[in-house]
């Protein structure tokens, strides 16, 4: 029973270390600036109601227009790139929801290109990666998500070699402490091999206390 506690001990520690580590360099990446001159800004997509967006995506995509029109107030002619697949209780694909709602923002449909079979984070980045490669060679972006996922995203972005910045559309809390917290645990489980190995560390180290 000791070494069960000592062990206990030890990953509660160590799980508190790792929230304290996301938490702060969440802040520290969100404090970063955006530089100008992206060819694309990506939207990530997130789960719709039937075939409309939800608030939470809808703060993305204003906040993606926002941007756009920077871009172009400062002589730029970005691309709007929405991506998102269509999942097992939505009617149409994220992309195809996200289009229409930029559409209807005065967004222009020539400026607008959708990647259509993400079904994660890791899938947004990776497939939108292609497209833009393929499209404009030597290409800069700035992927636009929620405050609580910018880290995650940054993190697949740069697996994807997807080139620029990731920018937060809200706050960290902007959607309630729950999905910070999910985020927190999927950002770990995306360095699984670090994280097993700090894990059997901890074992080995209470074994040997004990």
């Amino acid at each position: 029973m000791h070494v069960l506690l000592i062990v206990a001990v030890l990953l509660g520690g160590y799980a508190l270390l790792w929230l304290l580590g996301f938490l702060g360099r969440a802040l520290h990446y969100r404090r970063q600036p955006v530089p100008d001159g992206a060819d694309y800004v990506v939207v990530l997509g997130a789960g719709l109601h039937g075939c409309d967006v939800t608030p939470l995506l809808a703060a993305r995509l204003d906040a993606a227009v926002e941007r756009f029109a920077a871009e172009e107030a400062a002589g730029h002619a970005p691309l709007l790139l929405v991506t998102g697949g269509k999942g097992p209780h939505e009617e149409c694909t994220e992309a195809a929801a996200m289009a229409r709602y930029l559409l209807a923002r005065g967004v222009p449909a020539g400026r607008i290109r959708r990647e259509e079979r993400a079904t994660d984070t890791v899938e947004n980045l990776r497939f939108s990666a292609a497209l833009m490669a393929a499209e404009r060679p030597g290409y800069r972006c700035t992927v636009v998500t929620s405050g609580f996922h910018v880290l995650r995203s940054a993190t697949a972005a740069r697996r994807a070699g997807a080139p620029g910045r990731v920018a937060a559309a809200d706050g960290l809390l902007a959607h309630g402490p729950y999905l910070l917290l999910r985020e927190a645990v999927a950002t770990a489980l995306a360095y699984r091999r670090l994280n097993t190995a700090a894990v059997a560390l901890l074992v080995l180290i209470a074994l040997c206390w004990w």
